[in-house]
């Protein structure tokens, strides 16, 4: 029995105009396509029923209907579990559509109900998502096809492209001051970090294997390949010498035990991956005395790879400016032109995975920036930085806004001073819609939305902010563009046309913030020796 307040059903036996040709055993398709699309505009399900003959696995009409279905945002309700959907060995088809034995059709409104709101909202938007990214044109259902005959056949797909850097020669040699600021950990001691040179992260490809590679190995063991996080394009494909430590689900300690007690973590950076690096990449536009005073604050920065330093001025450096001797190089980028999307373009001199976007104005501790090293380290797939920022919806003017206050959640992290994966660089660059990446040409403004923007629709997860740093402006530096009052006026533009072109808002909120596991911990003085590498 149907609550007819509550439900709208339309069903039609009669076609107003000739209908397609279709199987025998099929219901046919009536009307126009643009018909049927308005139709199912207004729809949240789209019945779609199966040839009576179960030997077809899936028709035409059948195909026609689901793509339909998909493209305007319905779920599609198939009737027949023979059904065998398109892709199906590599699409989760259960996340965007329900598939009913035709016995049970007597219960297909009771399950309907039965979704939640948010349930339903997930599955439209990953019926969205499909259609968009598999099915929407040509070109992508054969790059579709090509990718899953090079899955399995085990080709590695080709790399990703990276930016050509081209380098501004420039002198170095001036010795780096020691900034006082930087001597100050704060609540976390450092311990005797070891100094290395500059290591590059391992070239990965898709991984075509299983594996259970996360796993805690000490410094006195070799260094292996990781997993970062599964079913997405930063799977690592495994080195032919790479070898188990063990089978099972456990860990043996050597000896009395290792680990827990901060110093053998200390020695391995912390997490479960024991070597690696950070590349920092900052954007500067014609303040050189703003910018050699940053570069000096990063001399003995440890895990530091390089610095590439991404010179957006036309105007090249002074001829006579001597550039500080950090111990890592420093690379100067020369643009093209004056944009801020530079700040994520995937430059081929960027050889770590982990990148730390800074401004050049950015006043960040060397023990702030490796505890937010750490927590990337083990969230990936997140972007992870200090000054967090949140949406909110203007009930008055029915529009979404952008606020700076203190506030106890957020939903992004300013990448003026913020870890993330070298891959999103690359999906922000020549993935992401361009209308985007205009609008942050055109008010030299809203790039570090837009890739929050990008990192939440791609994870569904917020960002992470560590430590409670609310700001990163370093003191006596001159004033900044956003202390402009039409800054934050074009940013709540930007949110608005975001979400437009996203067709949702993909921003989520978090009230998660992280600090060191013995953030002002009390220890008791007999056991302080032992935690003092923390």
């Amino acid at each position: 029995k149907l609550h007819f307040k509550l439900d709208f059903v339309l069903v039609e036996f009669t076609c107003k105009n000739q209908p397609k040709a279709s199987l025998p055993t099929e219901w046919a398709l009536c009307g126009e396509r643009d018909d049927r699309l308005e139709l199912l505009k207004l729809s949240t399900f789209a019945l779609i029923i199966t040839p009576g003959d179960t030997h077809i696995l899936i028709s035409a009409g059948c195909t026609m209907r689901l793509f339909e279905a998909l493209e305007v945002g319905a779920i599609p309700v198939i009737l027949g579990e023979q059904v065998q959907l398109p892709y199906r060995d590599v699409i989760r088809w259960n996340e965007a559509a329900l598939i009913i034995p035709k016995p049970r059709i007597t219960e297909v409104h009771f399950l309907l109900r039965s979704i939640s709101d948010n349930d339903l909202l997930t599955m439209r938007r990953q019926g969205r998502f499909l259609w968009e990214t598999y099915f929407s044109t040509s070109d992508n259902v054969f790059s579709t096809v090509l990718a899953i005959i090079r899955t399995r056949i085990q080709i590695p797909a080709a790399p990703i492209r990276e930016e050509t850097a081209v380098e501004i020669p420039h002198r170095s040699g001036k010795a780096a001051g020691t900034d006082p600021n930087m001597a100050d950990n704060g609540d976390l001691d450092l311990g005797p970090v070891e100094t290395e040179p500059p290591y590059a992260s391992p070239r990965y490809l898709r991984n075509f294997t299983l594996t259970a590679m996360d796993i805690y190995r000490n410094w006195n063991s070799a260094p292996g390949p990781f997993h970062l996080f599964p079913h997405t394009p930063f799977d690592p494909i495994l080195p032919s010498e790479a070898k188990f430590l063990g089978s099972g689900t456990g860990f043996r300690p050597i000896g009395g035990g290792a680990g827990g007690s901060g110093k053998e973590f200390q020695a391995a950076l912390g997490g479960n991956v024991p070597r690696e690096q950070f590349t920092v990449v900052m954007l500067t536009y014609e303040r050189e005395e703003v910018l050699m005073n940053s570069l000096e604050r990063l001399n003995g920065l440890p895990y530091l790879n390089k610095v590439v330093v991404v010179w957006n001025s036309p105007k090249l450096p002074s001829e006579d400016l001597l550039w500080p001797d950090i111990g890592v190089p420093i690379m100067v980028v020369r643009t093209e032109k004056n944009s801020l999307n530079n700040r994520f373009l995937p430059w081929d001199e960027i050889e770590t995975e982990a990148i730390l976007s800074i401004d050049d104005d950015a006043h960040l501790r060397h023990d702030e920036i490796m505890f937010g090293f750490r927590v990337w380290r083990e969230a990936r797939d997140r972007i992870v930085g200090f000054p967090g920022r949140y949406h909110a919806w203007d009930i008055p003017h029915q529009s979404w806004l952008y606020n700076s206050n203190y506030s106890c959640e957020l939903s992004m992290v300013l990448t003026g001073a913020a870890f993330f994966h070298k891959y999103y660089a690359y999906l922000y660059s020549y993935v992401m819609p361009q209308a985007i990446r205009d609008m942050v040409d055109e008010y030299i403004n809203c790039e570090d939305i837009a890739m929050n923007f990008l990192v939440s629709h791609i994870t569904r997860k917020p960002p992470i902010k560590v430590t409670s740093r609310w700001t990163f402006r370093c003191p006596g530096c001159p004033q900044a563009l956003s202390h402009d009052d039409s800054h934050f006026h074009e940013r709540h533009k930007c949110i608005n046309f975001f979400v437009k072109v996203y067709g949702y808002m993909p921003l989520l909120y978090t009230q998660f913030r992280v600090d060191s596991v013995l953030f002002k911990t009390r220890l008791p003085h007999d056991k302080t020796k032992c935690f003092k590498f923390i």
